[in-house]
């Protein structure tokens, strides 16, 4: 007959022994202690620890003892938290019928070592990708666009319709401009006034003298005429 007893008083002096400082005793009867679980290597930003918290049971080895996994230092992902207690129960399973506890510990150090190294790992490589993107995007930025055929000529088109628009409205403009120069008849009598005079060489027999005093009575009958065109009625006579 199994003295369960006896085997557990040997594995908690065992597991003294072995983890001196990591070691808890929380209960001798029924054994009850805590393992602090510190991983080989650590993140570098976070650090990581945790508790594998074990009670026997009145038939442990030949049973798996009430056992539970508490964090102390760090937050891992769900997924990272059910794999180290899957593996930590795998564990335990396979040794059934002898101390099992130091197999738990190990397997729990070595499984949250293996979490954090890969995380670090995943964490680097896309930092490293994410630079990369941006060094392509900065490059292809400088480069500009690549110029094609198709995208000269469509260019080419836009280019050419634009600067016929603008020499049309150019020229546009210089008619009108050219038309606001020529000026007119005021303006001649204005700036010559022998253009009045050199009509008398194209009258001929027959025509009527016209007396220009009979036009300058009848502009001042309105009060409203142009000052203007009475200065230039007096510019003529004074001429004569």
């Amino acid at each position: 007959m199994t003295d369960y007893k006896e085997e557990q008083t040997n594995e908690l002096e065992a597991l003294q022994s072995i983890y001196p400082d990591e070691y808890e005793e929380i209960s001798t009867d029924p054994g009850e202690f805590t393992i602090l679980i510190v991983p080989d290597e650590q993140d570098g930003e976070d650090t990581y620890s945790m508790k594998l918290h074990v009670k026997y049971t009145e038939t442990y080895p030949d049973t798996l003892p009430e056992f539970s996994i508490d964090m102390e230092e760090g937050d891992l992902e769900q997924e990272d938290f059910d794999t180290i207690m899957a593996k930590v129960t795998e564990s335990a399973e396979e040794a059934i019928g002898m101390g099992m506890v130091f197999s738990m510990a190990s397997t729990a150090k070595d499984t949250l070592t293996e979490i954090i190294e890969f995380n670090k790992e995943k964490r680097e490589r896309e930092a490293e990708e994410k630079a990369q993107r941006e060094l392509e995007a900065e490059e292809k930025r400088k480069e500009g666009t690549r110029v094609t055929v198709a995208l000269f000529t469509t260019w080419k088109t836009a280019f050419d319709a634009e600067m016929a628009e603008k020499e049309r409205i150019e020229k546009g403009l210089r008619k009108v401009e050219a038309k606001d120069l020529k000026p007119t008849g005021r303006q001649l009598f204005e700036r010559d006034h022998s253009l009045a005079k050199s009509d008398s060489a194209f009258v001929e027999d027959g025509d009527v003298d016209v007396d220009i005093a009979l036009f300058e009575r009848e502009l001042n009958i309105s009060d409203d005429e142009d000052d203007n065109e009475n200065d230039v009625l007096r510019n003529i006579r004074s001429s004569d």
